[in-house]
């Protein structure tokens, strides 16, 4: 229901883009639109307190290493790790970490003035928060029973009277509109090009509740930017099945005769693969760039950058060869 049909997309606003007629990677698939709107100049204290604390954590090292940095390729999308190159040097890189500082920065500079996906037809709010209570519930189930049955009995409609009730500001501040009707209009874009995947959307939304502190200005815009990245943050994708041909040249193939069961686990959910294709696609052509153009480095995405190759070292090794 929330994932569009290969033939589908969602809608996307963009308030300050000029629309290229020539189609290119980025717009693969998607339909941009642009509007009239003014951008907002945000003089809040809370945000500008926001951006000082990010500034104040930057690696001027990484920050210099992801500036400068060539995109490689994929390398294992069931564990977010991308490689890229900086100078003589190979690295491999979290991206589902990268990603989720990148788009909390995001959330805080262009604050205010995101573009919008439109969702058509728009779902209901409390519908898309009782599918996340249900499998919270039933996560939660085998360890705390009945108090996990009570905690998420009522959650749902809590949570979207939380967000009924502040829809004047999510819609202003986050371009998170909600109609009269509790429909979830449109939703903020952070990145054109890239699409966060709906699926999160559920969960998302139920997190608003209880992991954002709604009492206090500075910490309810950090805290629901944190869950606004997590949310855009890119999933995790299963290993993808084997083919056959692997399968033989691995020396798996024991028998000449066709075993249906070998067929049915090496195909692929084709929404899987749709994703994983797109999600090669807004790496290469979205995400890295705009890393690479806009990524403020803090210290604690070291944890997520592995050296993997000096090519200055290995030079030398071929020399003595």
């Amino acid at each position: 229901m929330l994932t569009p049909a290969p033939n589908q997309s969602p809608h996307i606003d963009t308030p300050t883009e000029k629309r290229d007629p020539q189609s290119s990677v980025l717009d693969d698939g998607l339909q941009y639109e642009t509007t009239d709107r003014e951008p907002l100049r945000i003089a809040l204290t809370s945000i500008k307190s926001l951006r000082s604390a990010v500034r104040s954590t930057m690696h001027n090292t990484l920050t210099e290493m992801f500036a400068s940095h060539t995109y490689v390729g994929m390398v294992d999308e069931s564990r977010r790790l991308a490689a890229i190159q900086s100078g003589v040097k190979l690295y491999l890189i979290d991206y589902g970490l990268a990603c989720n500082e990148f788009f909390y920065q995001i959330g805080l500079t262009d604050f205010g003035n995101f573009g919008v996906i439109k969702l058509e037809p728009p779902p209901k709010v409390v519908d898309l928060l009782q599918i996340a209570a249900e499998v919270e519930q039933e996560q939660h189930h085998n360890k705390n029973g009945d108090e996990a049955e009570s905690i998420f009995a009522n959650a749902a409609e809590m949570v979207a009277q939380t967000l009924f009730e502040r829809r004047e500001m999510l819609d202003e501040y986050f371009s998170m509109k909600i109609s009269d009707e509790g429909e979830l209009l449109t939703i903020p874009l952070l990145l054109k090009g890239y699409v966060p995947s709906l699926a999160k959307l559920p969960l998302f939304l139920l997190r608003l509740g209880p992991y954002v502190d709604w009492n206090s200005e500075e910490e309810c815009f950090r805290t629901f930017l944190r869950e606004l990245a997590a949310f855009y943050t890119p999933e995790k994708l299963p290993i993808p099945p084997p083919s056959a041909a692997s399968k033989e040249s691995a020396g798996e193939a024991e028998s000449t005769q066709p075993n249906p069961m070998d067929e049915t686990s090496s195909e692929e959910d084709p929404m899987i693969s749709n994703r994983r294709l797109q999600m090669a696609r807004m790496l290469e052509y979205a995400i890295f760039p705009a890393l690479r153009a806009r990524l403020v480095a803090t210290s604690r995405m070291l944890q997520g950058v592995v050296e993997v190759a000096d090519l200055k070292g290995l030079y030398r090794v071929f020399e003595r060869c």
